[in-house]
């Protein structure tokens, strides 16, 4: 999709309509239940259509959530949830990351099970101006226990900037390849864990495997197979930190069917064994 064709798409006259008055907020204290979403960037999700039902982690304990138009799911990094997909649901996600806003719009249509179409695009994160500060405070305020009620105003801070941003192309002019690249980063990002492959991301994107790979190589300096490795062994330290799972439960959590094929990655990764590791790191 591009800048322009995400412009006029840009949901503002159902956002004044349905102007975001709650926001519930994703936890990290419990352990994240498999093939929850759970990534290093905060992350703003909300309904313009349907329902969107998540178990999330709320004061120590796992509650259910339905967030409608007007409400609003807030993760910082590492918080975790873990979506229900309903029939009729159409979502925005805005997922900010180091460098790229990542910018999703998904849209569940089956009744007989989960179909769900997913547009994906990514714009250069401001590093000046309101918005670096309003996601910073968002992450502050979940890590302190801040009130909830200035958590709306913060969302809807967010949403209105980088509706700004999207009318102002020429401070975000990137090359095309570039960001194609983030955008395919921020995608490996929030899929680690499922059984993902160059053919298949290249076909999400619409793209040739050969140009993906083309893609990593000339921009991202490294293949893309390298770029995934790295991602799902960054998770992979997070949950030997922070989590008590067992090695084929987090291998499983990381996208790595066989227990010992992870191992034998992470330690060519990290030059150490993921109990090494854990032993090494544990916060608690």
């Amino acid at each position: 999709m591009s800048n322009e064709s995400l412009l006029e798409w840009w949901p503002e006259q159902r956002l004044q309509r349905h102007p975001i008055q709650e926001v519930m907020i994703c936890g990290r204290r419990l352990h994240p239940p498999m093939f929850s979403h759970m990534v290093n960037f905060p992350r703003l999700e909300f309904p313009l259509r349907g329902c969107y039902e998540n178990q999330i982690e709320c004061g120590g304990e796992v509650v259910t959530v339905k967030v409608k138009p007007g409400t609003a799911l807030f993760a910082a990094p590492n918080c975790w949830n873990f979506p229900v997909w309903h029939p009729g649901l159409e979502l925005m996600s805005l997922l900010f990351g180091a460098k790229q806003i990542g910018i999703s719009i998904v849209t569940s249509s089956s009744k007989s099970g989960p179909q769900l179409d997913a547009k994906k695009f990514s714009i250069p994160r401001p590093l000046t101006g309101p918005l670096p500060h309003i996601v910073d405070a968002m992450v502050e305020l979940q890590t302190a226990g801040g009130p909830a009620r200035v958590f709306p105003d913060l969302a809807q801070a967010a949403i209105h900037y980088i509706g700004e941003t999207l009318k102002h192309p020429a401070s975000v002019d990137a090359g095309r390849s570039q960001a194609l690249l983030e955008s395919v980063c921020v995608f490996l990002q929030n899929h680690y864990q499922y059984d993902i492959t160059r053919e298949s991301v290249a076909k999400q994107f619409g793209i040739s495997p050969t140009h993906l790979s083309r893609l990593f190589q000339t921009h991202g300096h490294m293949t893309f197979s390298n770029y995934l490795t790295h991602v799902r062994i960054d998770r992979a330290k997070h949950l030997l930190r922070n989590y008590h799972f067992k090695l084929e439960e987090i291998a499983g959590r990381c996208g790595y069917h066989h227990a010992p094929y992870f191992c034998q990655m992470f330690k060519r990764v990290t030059k150490m064994t993921p109990a090494e590791y854990r032993a090494k790191t544990r916060v608690n």
